[in-house]
């Protein structure tokens, strides 16, 4: 931890610059020249990172091969281990940096392209997994003609992106932005083929397959179906800036915007009362946003760097100056459910986040639908309205459970 914040207030001004350079992005203009500088200036970024990274692994090599010469006293053996560990963490630090500066790439796509049409990009075709990230950009044959790829694009009036900037994008090398699903292609560097890149396009095949039949054995599940939402979604973005913002003076804040949701923050290295900050709260379920945001868990859900909505409060918020709690009171959520027939588990597990059951006249099993922890975790790290997702979700509990009774009618 301490490696990310000295990286980062080394690049303060390059976080400062992609913030300013991420806002002027307008997804509605045909003028495509801050989308191209925004990613310009990652690729760039990215680039220097990266041969920071391979200088300090070659450190590395040497130092290991120096440690395991017969000929170190002890002193020196201690001398060398302590590099190794200051370089270990100057590694873990540029990696980290990695991330971040992904996470403005990722700020580009979505500011495009709705997040409820870019899940299936992160994850692999055939199974439930995250896709493998690639590796590094620099000497990567291809790149080149990745990026003419993209300026074509944009000569057609058509916004790009390059796959490689992003940590949400694991497809493909480009991906087309003009339209409402993603489009990612696929870039070809020489006319030979093999095994691997058969694979790349065969998976690409059923993404879009899925994307314009709303329909495809896809993510490891037959027959997934996309749902259009009834309305558009509401969120409290304004409420957790505020609270990043009055931790600027104070070393504390909670808002509550709606009952059974509480944001929360803290000065970090400040006394907290934390029984005062969670005093009423029965059930308590809390998304430890840093937490998230250092484990690099935030690739398929709306970027912080969009969230956060300007460049200081998301400097403190990446350097851990501040730290960041969603509190959603259990028992609460439990009524709203309750109110609507149905039984919530809380369960938070790999497999399952919530998991929602219903007694149903004239059949012995219940009724049961499980919400993936993946999915929950949409109500911590993209500040949706409690009350906005319940009536989602009783909107999707419904056509699921006329669908169930309709196929128990029929058998």
């Amino acid at each position: 931890m301490d490696s990310n914040l000295s990286m980062l207030k080394y690049y303060k001004r390059h976080i400062f610059t992609l913030k300013d350079m991420l806002d002027e992005i307008d997804p509605s203009s045909n003028d495509f020249t801050p989308l191209l500088e925004a990613q310009k200036y990652i690729l760039d970024r990215i680039l220097d990172t990266e041969l920071r990274i391979s200088k300090k692994k070659a450190e590395l090599r040497e130092l290991k091969k120096s440690l395991r010469a017969n000929r170190n006293g002890k002193e020196r053996s201690i001398e060398i281990k302590s590099k190794i560990s200051n370089v270990n963490e100057s590694l873990a630090g540029y990696k980290y940096l990695l991330y971040v500066w992904r996470c403005f790439g990722d700020g580009i796509v979505f500011k495009y392209i709705s997040k409820w049409n870019l899940k299936r990009l992160l994850f692999e075709v055939d199974s439930p997994e995250i896709k493998q990230k690639s590796g590094f950009i620099g000497g990567k044959e291809g790149i080149e003609e990745e990026w003419k790829v993209v300026m074509s694009a944009v000569d057609h009036n058509v916004p790009a992106v390059l796959c490689d900037i992003t940590n949400s994008i694991r497809h493909g090398d480009v991906c087309l932005l003009g339209a409402s699903d993603p489009h990612v292609i696929e870039v070809k560097s020489s006319q030979n083929s093999n095994k691997r890149v058969k694979r790349q396009i065969e998976s690409i095949e059923k993404i879009h397959c899925y994307f314009e039949n709303d329909l495809g054995s896809i993510g490891g599940l037959d027959g997934m179906r996309r749902v259009a939402f009834p309305e558009d979604e509401k969120h409290h973005n304004a409420e957790i800036n505020d609270v990043i913002r009055t931790l600027v003076n104070e070393k504390s804040c909670k808002i509550c915007p709606e009952p059974g949701l509480h944001y929360m923050g803290i000065q970090t290295g400040t006394i907290t009362d934390y029984d005062n900050l969670f005093d009423g709260i029965k059930e308590p379920l809390v998304y430890m946003l840093n937490q998230a945001k250092t484990d690099g868990r935030w690739d398929n859900y709306y970027p912080f760097t969009l969230s956060i909505r300007d460049a200081e409060s998301l400097y403190r918020f990446l350097t851990g100056e501040v730290y960041l709690f969603v509190v959603i009171d259990g028992s609460i959520l439990k009524t709203m459910f309750k109110d609507i027939g149905f039984d919530l588990h809380i369960v938070m597990s790999e497999d399952a986040g919530f998991v929602f059951s219903k007694v149903v006249d004239g059949y012995e099993e219940p009724f049961v639908y499980i919400a993936s922890e993946h999915y929950v975790g949409r109500l911590g790290l993209e500040f949706i309205s409690l009350k906005w997702f319940l009536e989602k979700e009783e909107f999707m509990l419904k056509e699921m459970e006329d669908e169930l009774l309709g196929q128990l009618q029929n058998a």
